[in-house]
């Protein structure tokens, strides 16, 4: 069993590729800031139940300046028909904008790494998070609880295979009410998922694959008027080239 603690701090600067990244549907009227993070204070044990099994559980205190959050980007007046009628397209709910705030989190984090034998490898993690914003009423479309779990195995010399699970508990939102024009909070549904995928290593350089994403062929949404794709079955070939 080994302790450990520190304390970190930084300067993050944002870019508009690096929020796009996290969220494909931000609209393109951004204005990129930095993020401070004055300290995050952590501390944790990590070590091993067994000679093939690892476990790491940590908490920390972690303080943000003009933590960039994603909300959803509505002109709530623009269903007035005495506006004027040049209201960008990315405005009516189908986009999202970036707001800035000060955000403190506690977190609780753990995971266990397990080798069940030479060729199959699994692990478990999870996080619980408690976030508090400075000014706005929600830390916008962010989950307090995540969960993953996967398993990989090596079938044979060529063969190999995989499966991904993962949860994202509730996340908070606005809307606009349209005979008000105002904005409301609404809750986006907690979900779960299952990815899986096989391998054929032809040689050192071809490898064939399948691959399975949202098994359960759900219609969630992880971002608000954006449902997720429902079962998709990829198939494909990786070649290395030797330059």
């Amino acid at each position: 069993m080994i302790f450990y603690a520190g304390a970190d701090g930084n300067l993050q600067q944002n870019s508009y590729r690096e929020f796009t990244n996290e969220n494909p549907f931000l609209s393109p009227t951004l204005w990129v800031a930095p993020t401070s993070r004055p300290y995050d204070i952590f501390a944790g044990l990590k070590g091993k139940l067994a000679g093939n099994i690892s476990y790491n559980v940590r908490g920390s205190f972690m303080q943000e300046n003009d933590k960039a959050l994603f909300r959803n980007n509505a002109f709530p007046l623009a269903l007035d028909p005495a506006l004027p009628t040049d209201v960008e397209p990315y405005a009516f709910g189908n986009s999202f904008d970036v707001v800035y705030d000060d955000v403190k989190t506690v977190s609780f984090f753990g995971e266990v790494k397990a080798d069940l034998s030479k060729n199959i490898s699994a692990g478990i993690n999870g996080t619980f998070r408690s976030l508090s914003a400075k000014n706005q009423d929600e830390v916008w479309n962010l989950p307090s609880i995540t969960f993953g779990a996967n398993v990989d195995a090596n079938i044979t010399e060529k063969w190999y295979a995989g499966l991904n699970l993962f949860f994202v508990g509730e996340r908070k939102d606005q809307v606009i009410i349209p005979d008000f024009s105002t904005f409301t909070t609404v809750t986006l549904d907690s979900y779960f998922d299952v990815n899986a995928h096989v391998g054929y290593k032809y040689n050192e350089r071809l490898t064939l694959f399948l691959r399975g994403n949202n098994l359960f062929n759900q219609s969630y949404e992880r971002w608000m008027n954006f449902p997720a794709q429902q079962i998709q079955v990829v198939l494909g070939a990786n070649y290395k080239f030797d330059f």
